[in-house]
C-alpha cells in the first residue's frame, strides 16, 4: 500500500514538472548601474531621469522633454516640457532635475506606475495593443528609509534600448501591452 503512494506521489510530481510552463517574466528589474544607460539615476534622494526625445513629432508626442523624480516624501513628480522652456527650481528636489544632465534618447517612459498596477504618469494616447518594456525599479536601491516599494517605468521599444540594456537581456522576454 505505502509502495502505491509513494509510487503515485512520484508519478503526480513527474506530470506537474512535465506540464509546468515557464511563465513570462512581468518586469524586467535593473540595477542602479544598469539603469544609468537608460537615463535613470539612483542616489540617496531618490530616483531622477530628464530626457527630450528627438523623434517627438513623429511619435505624436505633446511634449520633447520628460523628467520625472521620485522620492521619500513625494511618490512621483513628472514634468512635461519644450526644450525652450526653463524649468525652476521651486524646492530643492526641483534643482536636482534642473542641475540633471538632460539625455536625448529616442526611447522614453510613456506609463509609470507600480507594481499593483496603478499608473503615476498616464498616457491615454496610447494604441491598447502597443507593446512595451516595463522595467521595475526597486526603491529600495535608493536607501530612502521610507520607500521600499517598486516603481515599473514603461518604456517605448526602440532599437537604441535594445542596446542600452546589459547584454544578455532578450528584450522581446519582457515586452507586453499595458494593463
Amino acid at each position: 500500500m505505502k509502495a502505491k503512494i509513494i509510487f503515485t506521489l512520484i508519478l503526480l510530481m513527474a506530470i506537474c514538472s512535465c506540464t509546468h510552463q515557464s511563465k513570462k517574466p512581468q518586469y524586467l528589474y535593473l540595477n542602479l548601474n544598469q539603469l544609468k544607460p537608460l537615463g535613470i539615476e539612483l542616489n540617496d534622494k531618490g530616483v531622477f531621469y530628464k530626457n527630450e526625445n528627438p523623434n517627438y513629432k513623429q511619435d505624436k508626442e505633446h511634449y520633447p522633454c520628460l523628467a520625472f523624480y521620485s522620492t521619500n516624501n513625494n511618490y512621483l513628480t513628472t514634468k512635461q516640457f519644450n526644450s525652450t522652456d526653463t524649468l525652476h527650481a521651486v524646492n530643492t528636489l526641483d534643482s536636482m532635475i534642473v542641475n540633471q544632465k538632460m539625455t536625448r534618447y529616442d526611447f522614453y517612459p510613456v506609463l509609470i506606475g507600480n507594481t499593483a498596477g496603478i499608473q503615476s504618469m498616464e498616457n491615454k494616447n496610447l494604441p491598447a495593443d502597443m507593446k512595451l518594456l516595463p522595467i521595475a525599479i526597486a526603491m529600495a536601491e535608493t536607501k530612502l528609509a521610507n520607500r521600499k516599494d517598486t516603481l515599473v517605468v514603461w518604456f517605448k521599444p526602440t532599437e537604441s534600448l535594445k542596446k542600452a540594456l546589459p547584454p544578455g537581456i532578450n528584450i522581446d522576454d519582457y515586452l507586453t501591452t499595458r494593463r
